[in-house]
């Protein structure tokens, strides 16, 4: 049997999707095949499994995955991680396991496949900032266009938000980065800073990195408060502001849900120390944390419980965030800002937003119909409307 090129391919672009979970896992990664989108039962051994189980270790392997073991029947065995790892697996193999027994078309396939997630049109780079850590950075191509620099949710790969990254380069040039001691190698992570400062010096350095004097700053969950913050201490590089479903401290638990409460008591508890988030850390292999986790981004946003030096490192940056109380520097805001909230989010509290928009002079509080952290994230689409109208309209105002 000759091999599909359409099974060789989405098998390689679903490890490339994965790559950020599979590289951080503790080896050997465990994996099984499903025969069925909606049958637990994983398949048993034959010889084109075992062809199968190959071609998927020679892709892990392009990635970072150096040891894989494969369960026969025995599913119940692997992490969370790992479960969801092997049901995309199985789902870009349109679940069988019999189309990979001729090796050399594949091999060939391996040969220049781009596992990185670079593509055209993003050009991706890495800085070092002022006190010696490497940065991430992506930016859009046409450098002509007015300037939007981009913070992502805390944490979070890129990937997260490449929808809304592609969108708003449609018009803009955009820049944006990953989190300080997440991403690449960072071997003297206890030496380095994980304050707000520190993380608003990032988007600093990401702007000198690209000669931005100004630029609009676009913040998503915790972005929000990095770019409340960078506007507030460094009112000359802001020329516009856009929160877009903001985590925010206010010093009021009634502004904060359910939710924000429980990720905020997370980080604080698993900050303490490496045993403390070890410990918490366990509670993320469980597969019921499948249940509650949106599989359209599960991908990307289980990638920092994956292992407990991450997540360690995840509640350390998180809770310096948690920890800056904004109210006192909303009053030196003084851009055009637009505050946006969904009234279907229960990640996010819709008051925290209210009470931004109402504490910044001249700000505009957009309420989205059905929207959430889910929603957004699915629907770059639908609301980059806002976000063009908004910042089209800051463009305007600075050529009268």
């Amino acid at each position: 049997m000759s091999l599909p090129t359409d099974a060789a391919t989405r098998l390689c672009e679903t490890v490339r999707m994965l790559r950020h979970l599979a590289a951080n896992l503790p080896e050997p990664v465990r994996l099984c095949f499903f025969a069925a989108e909606d049958d637990s039962t994983p398949v048993v051994t034959s010889p084109a499994v075992v062809a199968t189980e190959h071609a998927v270790t020679r892709a892990l392997a392009h990635v970072g995955v150096s040891a894989v073991q494969y369960l026969h029947g025995a599913s119940t065995q692997l992490s969370s991680f790992e479960l969801f790892i092997s049901k995309k697996i199985s789902q870009a193999l349109d679940f069988r396991s019999d189309d990979f027994d001729a090796p050399e078309p594949f091999e060939a396939l391996l040969g220049h496949f781009e596992f990185s997630g670079e593509v055209p049109g993003i050009e991706t780079s890495r800085l070092i900032t002022r006190d010696s850590v490497s940065l991430a950075v992506y930016a859009s191509s046409n450098r002509r266009r007015p300037p939007i620099v981009l913070a992502l949710p805390c944490g979070m790969p890129f990937d997260l938000c490449r929808d809304w990254f592609d969108a708003l380069s449609e018009r803009y040039f955009v820049v944006t980065w990953e989190t300080r001691g997440l991403f690449g190698d960072c071997p003297d992570f206890d030496q380095i800073k994980v304050d707000m400062r520190s993380q608003v010096a990032d988007l600093l350095a990401v702007m000198d990195h690209f000669d931005l004097p100004s630029a609009h700053l676009m913040g998503i969950c915790g972005g929000a408060a990095i770019v409340l913050c960078a506007a507030a201490d460094h009112a000359e590089r802001a020329q516009s502001l856009s929160l877009w479903h903001g985590d925010y401290n206010l010093g009021d638990d009634s502004l904060r849900t359910p939710h924000q409460q429980n990720f905020e008591w997370l980080m604080e508890t698993a900050a303490q120390d490496r045993a403390e988030a070890g410990d918490l850390q366990a509670m993320f292999v469980d597969q019921k944390t499948l249940a509650t986790t949106p599989e359209p981004i599960a991908h990307t946003v289980l990638f920092p419980y994956v292992n407990p030096e991450l997540f360690y490192r995840y509640a350390l940056l998180n809770d310096a965030l948690n920890k800056t109380e904004l109210l006192p520097i909303l009053p030196r805001i003084t851009v055009p800002t637009l505050v946006v909230a969904g009234d279907s989010d229960s990640t996010t509290h819709i008051g925290g937003s209210r009470l931004i928009a109402q504490s910044v002079e001249g700000a505009t509080l957009h309420v989205e119909k059905d929207g959430s952290h889910l929603a957004f994230f699915e629907r770059a689409a639908e609301s980059k409307k806002t976000a063009f109208r908004f910042i089209d309209s800051t463009l305007e105002l600075a050529e009268v």
